[in-house]
């Protein structure tokens, strides 16, 4: 939750994201000047920073919640938040960085009073998410601040902790890293010097934290040298859909057995050596899409289809021949080396092909024919540095994001009957007020239909 100097620490960021499977971070201390949206591999990060290269703070968000945003608000250096929509649900996620212990009471009174002014901005029906390096400790205790302290904290409450758990109490939030009981290197979460603290939280709304499923300090994965990365899994739960979807057919690879294989596979060799024009010429996507066509015809003739859900029966897995538990203990060994083998094989095929491209790219650049390929690579560039790439909700009139179709075509069908009729769907406009006998507009349509 907590990255110094993030310029150079981005590419490692995001790889322990991906083998953490974080998709939303907060970010404190990035250092990084001005107000921007930085696109790093399949995460979108934007920061808010000063003139000067110092605080800062940003949130970082994975495929595939980056598309769903519909809002950012930088409110200084120290607190920015982003609005995204999931499963017809608003999200507020705010990353905050409160300042050091030994800063001015006046920076600290201005810090907070920010923030209050942020979460009094998210209305009550969206879920409010609060991640930030807030240095402050809370204790290891709840006396005097049950219901927003979980009991399950780190060291002695100090001043700017009671500010923590008042400003908590203040909006009805939790601090959810004090509701699970862990070890104290997994509530630790700053480290110098040989003395270990808790400086960074997570705070949710009380009606969420039944939706928070584990909370902690990753002992392993770090990214700074004091700091150690903050995370919560959060269950979302999905609106049940009133909609019936028709069962879509599955191929029984379960009947994959022994007697059936060779079978398959030799069918499968002369449907491709029938079509063997077309599985070897086009571009890897039309190879691939042809043999794997020819993969499918032939496994729903030889092993067939079924209909309907075989979630919850272990038994009826149909992916069992993937994981080689089948035959004695050297096939399964010979298997996997088969399989690493193919693996590097196709890394290589990848890595080749993707040189193949550039070079490419590269001579179709240096030509005449490429100063338009140039201007599409920076208009792409530039509209993935944008805060919002494609707008996909749009607000009412009290500036609420609406997401359901319904409300949203009503929404732009009152939109239209205000701006093409008038004031209203039923208004009437006065001709005097439209100023027909000064200017003689002899064209005038009293109303479009």
């Amino acid at each position: 939750m907590f990255v110094k100097l993030l310029t150079s620490k981005s590419r490692e960021l995001v790889d322990t994201l991906v083998n953490c499977k974080v998709d939303i971070l907060c970010v404190q201390e990035t250092r990084w000047r001005g107000e921007e949206a930085v696109v790093i591999d399949n995460y979108k990060l934007w920061f808010a920073g000063s003139g000067v290269a110092r605080n800062g703070v940003g949130i970082l968000i994975g495929h595939p919640y980056k598309d769903s945003v519909v809002g950012v608000g930088r409110c200084s250096d120290r607190i920015m938040s982003v609005r995204l929509v999931i499963q017809e649900e608003t999200y507020m996620v705010i990353s905050a960085y409160a300042p050091h212990a030994g800063l001015g009471e006046d920076e600290k009174r201005r810090f907070w009073e920010s923030l209050d002014e942020v979460v009094r901005s998210c209305p009550a029906d969206h879920r409010l998410l609060i991640g930030g390096d807030l240095n402050g400790h809370i204790g290891t205790d709840s006396e005097g601040y049950t219901g927003v302290h979980g009991g399950f904290g780190y060291g002695v409450r100090n001043e700017e902790g009671r500010s923590i758990l008042e400003f908590a109490i203040a909006h009805e939030l939790v601090v959810a890293n004090s509701f699970i009981k862990k070890t104290e290197a997994q509530l630790a979460t700053f480290h110098s010097g040989g003395h270990s603290t808790q400086i960074d939280y997570l705070l949710l709304r009380k009606g969420d934290l039944r939706a928070c499923g584990d909370c902690r300090a990753l002992t392993t994965w770090t990214c700074s040298s004091q700091h150690r990365l903050l995370v919560m899994d959060l269950v979302l739960q999905r609106r049940v859909s009133r909609r019936v979807r028709p069962a879509q057919p599955r191929i029984l690879w379960k009947s994959l057995n022994e007697v059936k294989a060779k079978t398959f596979k030799a069918s499968v060799l002369e449907r491709v050596e029938a079509r063997v024009e077309t599985v070897t010429h086009g571009d890897a996507d039309q190879m691939w899409n042809s043999l794997a066509s020819i993969i499918r015809d032939e496994a729903k003739e030889s092993l067939g289809v079924a209909l309907g859900s075989f979630r919850g029966h272990k038994s009826s897995r149909e992916s069992w021949w993937i994981s080689g538990r089948e035959g004695s203990r050297e096939d399964r060994t010979r298997a996997e080396e088969r399989y690493k083998e193919a693996k590097r094989e196709a890394k290589k095929a990848v890595a080749r092909a993707k040189d193949n491209a550039y070079e490419e790219l590269y001579k179709k650049l240096d030509s005449k024919e490429g100063a338009n390929e140039i201007y599409r690579i920076v208009k792409t560039r530039e509209r993935k540095r944008r805060d919002i790439d494609n707008i996909k909700f749009i607000k009412d009139e009290a500036g609420r994001t609406i997401m359901k179709e319904d409300e949203i075509r009503k929404r732009w069908e009152g939109y239209f009957s205000s701006l093409f009729v008038g004031r209203g769907p039923g208004s009437r406009e006065d001709l005097q007020d439209l100023g027909v006998g000064q200017f003689q507009n002899n064209n005038f349509c009293r109303r479009i239909c």
